[in-house]
């Protein structure tokens, strides 16, 4: 795998400041590696909140590089949803995105993305705290 990408929902939750988030994207950056959002995830942490909140969601976003949603990736989103008829459209993009560009997806949505899943990192739960 060659870097992180990110869930919408570990982003929303260092949006709100929620510490083991930030934690997280603290570990992925002192990696070495870049850290990546898909532009699906973009629209999810983006799809929510006043302008002010808005305004900090995109000086926040700022510090990620972004994964266009380009044919290979919808492909690839499509045979996903083939495989697995429950997955929803954007979180099939969302995993697409990382398993075409070879990267880890961070997540806390065990539902769409099981921990045991090659490929994903399920770094904490907000029932249970640190996994």
């Amino acid at each position: 795998m060659s870097g992180y990408s990110f869930d919408a929902n570990i982003l929303i939750d260092a949006l709100w400041d929620h510490p083991p988030a930030h934690a997280e994207i603290r570990r992925a950056g002192a990696s070495g590696a870049r850290i990546w959002v898909s532009r699906m995830a973009w629209v999810e942490v983006l799809s929510k909140g006043s302008d002010a909140t808005l305004r900090e969601a995109m000086r926040f976003l700022a510090r990620f590089s972004v994964d266009e949603v380009d044919e290979e990736i919808a492909l690839r989103a499509a045979s996903l949803r083939r495989e697995r008829p429950r997955l929803k459209s954007p979180d099939a993009i969302i995993l697409a995105s990382a398993q075409v560009r070879g990267r880890v997806l961070i997540t806390r949505n065990t539902r769409d993305f099981p921990a045991q899943m090659p490929g994903i990192r399920v770094p904490y739960s907000l029932e249970r705290g640190l996994t």
